[in-house]
């Protein structure tokens, strides 16, 4: 072998150079990829897209109309379809979860009907019949507290009050021995379910479109339910008034949303 100075042979003295190259090369290897791995696993994570987004604020103050679809009864003494509106309150109390209340008014209509007239119950006169609700009831997020491609589903469910205001009164209908033919909404109870879907413009801007189906009580006057009212109703062939019954009302509305 050829030796240098201090007897070390030349051979191992290259194969020493050689593996110190090797290591420190994949060091620096090792230094790099540490350095660059996590950074690009931060952004494989930022490009993960989902359809979901979660809702930050969720008390919201709400200005609402639409579209009352009432339903008269079977002898059509009750208010009629009207435009609505009216305002609501949600908080949410879990992520599915929102409470709501809210007060709506219709400028409505109804038709007199005269159960004893001489020629047989027949409608006589059209007079106001403007009511007011209020509702309390839930929102139960089909989503939870997260929107789905940008769109909140829920479903509702409550009920509450209808209180009938500045009603018409009838000439018709004016007479004391009338009196107890006259239909005044008066207080009358109500429950609603409903699905509805929220679309939001900007953080603090929503638009909710709903449609709700309000079964709301219909109670006759006590006349309609007089022997002679009933002997009336029969004589004609048309149905025998309920003392009370509810009915479906239909209503579709759209809700403008802010949220705090």
């Amino acid at each position: 072998r050829i030796y240098r100075s201090g007897l070390e042979p030349v051979s191992n003295s290259v194969e020493s150079r050689f593996r110190g190259r090797f290591c420190l090369a994949f060091l620096s290897v090792g230094f790099i990829a540490c350095a660059i791995l996590p950074t690009t696993a931060l952004g494989q994570e930022d490009e993960i897209d989902s359809p979901f987004r979660w809702r930050e604020k969720s008390f919201r103050l709400g200005l609402f109309g639409g579209q009352h679809f009432a339903n008269r009864g079977s002898l059509e003494f009750g208010q009629g379809p009207a435009t609505a509106v009216g305002a609501k309150m949600r908080a949410r109390v879990s992520s599915p979860l929102s409470l709501e209340i809210g007060a709506t008014f219709a400028p409505a209509e109804r038709w007199v009907l005269n159960p004893i007239a001489e020629s047989g119950p027949m409608i006589v006169d059209t007079v106001s019949a403007n009511w007011l609700r209020a509702d309390f009831g839930a929102q139960i997020g089909l989503t939870g507290a997260r929107t789905w491609n940008g769109i909140h589903p829920y479903a509702l469910i409550g009920g509450g009050l209808v209180f009938g205001i500045m009603e018409g009164a009838s000439e018709v209908m004016a007479p004391p021995e009338m009196e107890t033919f006259r239909y005044d909404i008066s207080t009358a109870p109500h429950i609603y379910v409903g699905f509805g879907f929220e679309v939001f413009p900007s953080e603090k801007i929503g638009i909710g479109f709903e449609v709700r189906d309000y079964l709301i009580r219909l109670s006759a006057p006590d006349g309609f339910l007089s022997l002679q009212a009933l002997q009336a109703f029969e004589s004609t062939g048309g149905p025998a008034p309920d003392a009370s019954t509810y009915q479906h009302n239909p209503e579709f509305g759209i809700t403008i949303w802010y949220y705090f």
